[in-house]
């Protein structure tokens, strides 16, 4: 796969096609946990309901898995906590080291918008298949170890893995990993499943007849010509405006959705114990980075 396949997935996982995290996504560092739970390959092909129209409103529509995973937003907020619970072990070892500033205005609500590559007009006029520019720029949280020695760097990191260890609480620290694992593959199996791929052939003929040949969404987003330039050029532009005005010609976002929402569906109906341990030592894990950073001060 890919680095910008990759990326496509991700935002639908995470980066996304259409721009919604790019640097300022920084998920939560994985802290040594149990082992995760082996995800299953279901046999069988879910039934899903899917819409005759296409879906107006994306940010209305919730994806199953979305309550069992972190937000960026929340996902931001528990590194934060993290490294300002560490400062206080940072600086017992007389290491001057800054705490790294929050990153804001990360997603906190549907991922739906983003997942299935640009739908926003308004965003494709500007960026076209690019990533906006992230609200807190380039930095991430780990930048200001450069100027510390090897020495220096390990022990900051282990003091930060002491903090993931005490929010953690005993429990794998951050997002649900079998939740993370059924949001990625339910990507993919909807991808390939004849529902979509059915969908992705009126979508390349609606392409093909504005003047663009691309075999599904995924190849027009990972077009070689994109990455050329950090910014996005009027062909970029047009390209992209094309590319959403076919997915709601051929209600593309609305078949893909409920296919992959299926998937989802009969993924979680399988780990259901997983991801209710998971979701409770999340929203143990969000209530004490919350109390970590309403006692110190600027920090939030």
């Amino acid at each position: 796969m890919s680095v910008r396949s990759a990326a496509l997935v991700a935002t639908a996982l995470g980066a996304l096609l259409a721009g919604c995290a790019g640097p300022s996504r920084q998920a939560a560092a994985p802290h040594p946990a149990a082992a995760v739970p082996t995800l299953a390959d279901i046999p069988g092909t879910p039934s899903a309901a899917v819409p005759s129209a296409a879906p107006t409103d994306l940010s209305a529509l919730r994806l199953p898995i979305e309550q069992y995973v972190l937000t960026p937003a929340e996902n931001a907020q528990l590194n934060h906590a993290t490294w300002v619970l560490a400062a206080d072990c940072v600086q017992h070892h007389g290491i001057t080291f800054q705490t790294p500033a929050a990153l804001t205005h990360l997603r906190s609500g549907s991922e739906v918008p983003r997942r299935y590559g640009p739908a926003d007009p308004a965003a494709a006029a500007k960026d076209g298949y690019h990533n906006p520019a992230a609200p807190d720029g380039d930095k991430t949280p780990t930048d200001n170890l450069a100027s510390l020695s090897i020495d220096q760097r390990t022990t900051v990191f282990h003091c930060q893995q002491d903090a993931q260890t005490k929010l953690g609480g005993g429990a794998t620290y951050g997002s649900s990993p079998i939740g993370e694992q059924i949001n990625s593959r339910s990507y993919l199996k909807a991808a390939a499943d004849d529902r979509v791929k059915a969908a992705f052939t009126a979508w390349s003929g609606c392409m093909k007849a504005a003047g663009y040949d691309y075999a599904s969404p995924m190849d027009a987003y990972n077009d070689p010509h994109w990455s050329a330039s950090p910014t996005a050029d009027q062909q970029e532009i047009a390209t992209a405006q094309a590319d959403i005005a076919c997915k709601r010609q051929t209600n593309l976002i609305g078949i893909w959705y409920a296919v992959d929402a299926a998937y989802q569906q009969q993924q979680i109906q399988a780990h259901q114990a997983e991801l209710d341990r998971d979701r409770t030592a999340e929203q143990q894990q969000l209530s004490a980075a919350r109390q970590v950073l309403a006692h110190s001060p600027g920090s939030n």
